[in-house]
């Protein structure tokens, strides 16, 4: 309770800055059956600038709590480590290497919660989406729940618009011929998704260039 009280505390103590820093536009893949409104658990992933990217997407789906899986880095005193419970972080250690955040997020996700992941692991430094790390399928796998994809451009700052895309879901488990699965079945997976990403950041590119063309003809 007490981290859902910050937590609210938080989100209107900075709205103003997301007013701010988040003039943003919103595109779906496909709108006819799309909206922010997700329904049951489900895993979001997307491509990574810096931590801005996981508060844009905080408002985005909004209300809905967004647990993070995030770096030990985050976790490394008493105070930051409070601050990243309240925002429902996940600490995934790439220290220690243990998996416990696998368990921890599919263990959210059963129980209907909505849990945000950065594939990648890292911010990137060009802006081209780096390769994955296919951990996120095994979250998605064990809590048997959908896949959606956010792509940002990260075009963040006062006075600027950060575009999106929202994917529609991808179900894992059509992926395989059984619950049970292989080494090969994640790898396989994640090169599909990683795969529907980049398509994503084309269609995201072009829709962008689109409505400029539509300014300019006005």
């Amino acid at each position: 309770m007490i981290y859902d009280i910050f937590r609210w505390i938080g989100i209107l103590s900075g709205y103003p800055a997301h007013l701010l820093f988040f003039k943003k536009k919103i595109y779906y893949e496909n709108k006819a059956s799309q909206s922010r409104r997700v329904r049951g658990g489900a895993l979001i992933i997307s491509n990574h600038f810096n931590p801005l990217d996981f508060v844009l997407n905080v408002v985005v789906f909004f209300p809905r709590k967004l647990f993070v899986v995030a770096g030990e880095d985050a976790f490394r005193n008493k105070l930051q480590s409070f601050g990243m419970r309240f925002w429902g972080g996940i600490e995934a250690n790439r220290k220690t290497r243990t998996l416990r955040f696998i368990a921890q997020s599919a263990n959210e996700i059963k129980k209907g919660h909505l849990v945000q992941i950065f594939p990648e692991g890292h911010n990137t430094d060009d802006g081209t989406i780096k390769a994955f790390y296919p951990s996120y399928v095994l979250i998605a796998l064990r809590a048997k729940a959908p896949i959606i994809p956010v792509v940002i451009d990260g075009n963040y700052g006062p006075f600027k618009r950060t575009h999106l895309i929202i994917g529609e879901k991808i179900d894992v488990m059509q992926y395989l011929e059984s619950d049970r699965f292989t080494k090969e079945d994640v790898l396989r997976i994640n090169d599909i998704v990683r795969q529907k990403v980049l398509d994503l950041r084309e269609e995201l590119d072009r829709r962008i260039e689109q409505d400029k063309q539509k300014r300019k003809g006005h």
